[in-house]
């Protein structure tokens, strides 16, 4: 048998191989032992997704990390369109909204993916004509949160970000992360909408001005380092990201807060998406790998993140961040990711002209 072979784009081997079973799957579905590229974020979902992925020798797999925000990805497949690039693509919503559009998805069918079927037709991503084109693997959010033991008050409404007892404790992300959502439901407390996040802006330039955004971050690592070493305290970010903040100090997740507060969760799908200019075969068998029930529960638990596979356990820690159906419909939101994709680079611009001299 030959071993499975992880490696890196700098052509540095894998250290994070873990023992964790055989996976269920019928070989001979699609063709064995063929070499795919992946694209991947770095940290923990490296971490974790290699742990899995050394459990399988089916598939070589190659992975690509995202550099900067995952949009970047998409400048990458253009610029190599029609000629392969990339064989599966782990993104979030916004991402595979523009894949879709593109038509650069390669059609997902649960007959030729068994592990599929025990995943909620509502959680795949679709486009015009109802065919499935993004792989759900993680259910997360994103939404307002803050270090409980650097806290001087517990926040209760959004309001209350502009408390001068918060100079210098907020770390805000920049429009081009999170799809700018840190402004959308800004916008939605004060009376806005994604479509007018007018409110939003007048609150964010007296942020500055009274000096309580201590960072602006334009990546997840940069919020992560920056709430980790206590330098910011507050900050609109993914579960994965205070998931990891959790692991060195107390963290108080704003998700289920009373609906008058503004305080909301975004909800965000992860997932894979298979570009239909690749090595599709390859790529279908070793996505259905990754998304056997354990393996989908494992993942999700080490990333800190809900699994979409039904069979899979989720994790207790994720309490914060797993809804009934009532609590939906107060706590969470279904973000325009289209028209918030369109205005991007808009409100970047403006971010620059109108905030940035004010920091």
């Amino acid at each position: 048998m030959i071993n499975r072979r992880t490696v890196l784009r700098n052509g540095l081997l894998s250290t994070a191989a873990l023992g964790l079973g055989t996976l269920p799957f019928a070989r001979g579905v699609f063709a064995a032992e063929q070499e795919i590229v992946a694209v991947e974020w770095g940290g923990n979902y490296l971490a974790a997704v290699e742990a899995i992925n050394g459990t399988q020798d089916a598939v070589d797999v190659t992975f690509d990390l995202h550099s900067g925000g995952a949009a970047t990805v998409l400048a990458k497949i253009d610029a190599a369109w029609p000629e392969r690039s990339f064989d599966a693509v782990a993104a979030f919503s916004p991402v595979f909204t523009s894949m879709i559009r593109e038509g650069w998805c390669e059609t997902i069918d649960p007959d030729e993916m068994p592990n599929l079927k025990d995943v909620p037709r509502a959680l795949f991503m679709t486009d015009a004509d109802g065919a499935l084109k993004v792989v759900p693997r993680s259910i997360t959010g994103q939404y307002w949160g803050y270090r409980e033991d650097m806290a001087p008050f517990a926040l209760e409404n959004v309001e209350q970000l502009l408390d001068d007892r918060l100079r210098g404790q907020i770390l805000f992300p920049s429009p081009i992360m999170n799809s700018n959502m840190q402004m959308v439901t800004i916008a939605r407390a004060l009376g806005g909408s994604v479509s007018d996040i007018e409110p939003a802006w007048d609150f964010v330039k007296e942020l500055a001005r009274k000096g309580n955004i201590g960072r602006v971050s334009t990546s997840d690592s940069e919020t992560l380092n920056s709430l980790a070493s206590g330098e910011t305290s507050i900050a609109f970010s993914a579960t994965t990201s205070f998931a990891e903040v959790a692991k060195v100090a107390p963290v108080k997740h704003l998700t289920k807060m009373p609906e008058d507060s503004g305080f909301v969760t975004a909800l965000v799908m992860e997932g894979w998406a298979i570009p239909s200019n690749g090595r599709v075969d390859a790529a279908k068998e070793w996505v259905n790998l990754m998304m056997s029930p354990d393996n989908n529960g494992t993942m999700n638990e080490m990333i800190g993140t809900v699994p979409t596979n039904s069979k899979a356990a989720a994790s207790e820690a994720l309490a914060h961040i797993t809804f009934t159906e009532d609590e939906l419909a107060v706590h969470t939101l279904q973000p325009d990711w289209a028209y918030q994709a369109e205005n991007m680079n808009e409100w970047a611009t403006r971010w620059e002209r109108e905030v940035a001299p004010l920091l």
